[in-house]
C-alpha cells in the first residue's frame, strides 16, 4: 500500500468546470479531460444538464483533483467535515494561494504566523470547498 495516492473528487451543484479552471489558475497545472453529461448517451439527464460536467480531471504536478457536477435529484451538502489541506514549501506562494482561495469565498482564519512555526490560513472558497494552508517556516 506504500505507493497509494489519495485524490480528492470534488462533486459541485453546476460550476464544476468554473471551479477546474479556477483552480488550475490558482495552482498550475493542466486540464487533462472533460466529459460532459450529454456525451454520454447511456447515462440518462434532463437537456438542461446536457452541458454540465460528469467527470473533470485536473493534474497538478503528479497529483490530481477529480470534479463532477451533481444533476437531477442529487444534491451537494457542504459541512466541514472535509478540508483539502495544501503544504507550501514557499511564503510567497502559500500568500498567493490564500488571496486566490479567499476571493469570494470566507475566512475562517486568516492566513498568519503560528505557535507550531508555520504561516497557516482557513478558508471556505467560493466554492464552498475548505482549505487548510500551511507553510511551515
Amino acid at each position: 500500500m506504500s505507493h497509494v495516492k489519495i485524490h480528492p473528487y470534488l462533486y459541485l451543484p453546476g460550476n464544476s468546470e468554473k471551479a477546474m479552471n479556477s483552480y488550475k489558475e490558482i495552482f498550475g497545472g493542466e486540464i487533462v479531460s472533460v466529459q460532459r453529461y450529454g456525451d454520454k448517451p447511456d447515462i440518462p439527464c434532463a437537456d438542461e444538464d446536457k452541458d454540465k460536467l460528469l467527470h473533470g480531471h485536473l493534474k497538478i504536478g503528479d497529483q490530481a483533483i477529480y470534479f463532477s457536477d451533481m444533476v437531477g435529484n442529487h444534491t451537494v451538502t457542504f459541512g466541514n467535515q472535509v478540508s483539502l489541506t495544501l503544504e507550501f514549501t514557499e511564503e510567497e506562494m502559500i500568500e498567493k494561494a490564500y488571496h486566490a482561495l479567499s476571493e469570494g469565498g470566507k475566512v475562517l482564519m486568516p492566513l498568519q504566523n503560528t505557535f507550531w512555526g508555520a504561516k497557516y490560513g482557513k478558508v471556505t472558497d467560493q466554492f464552498g470547498v475548505n482549505w487548510d494552508l500551511n507553510c511551515q517556516l
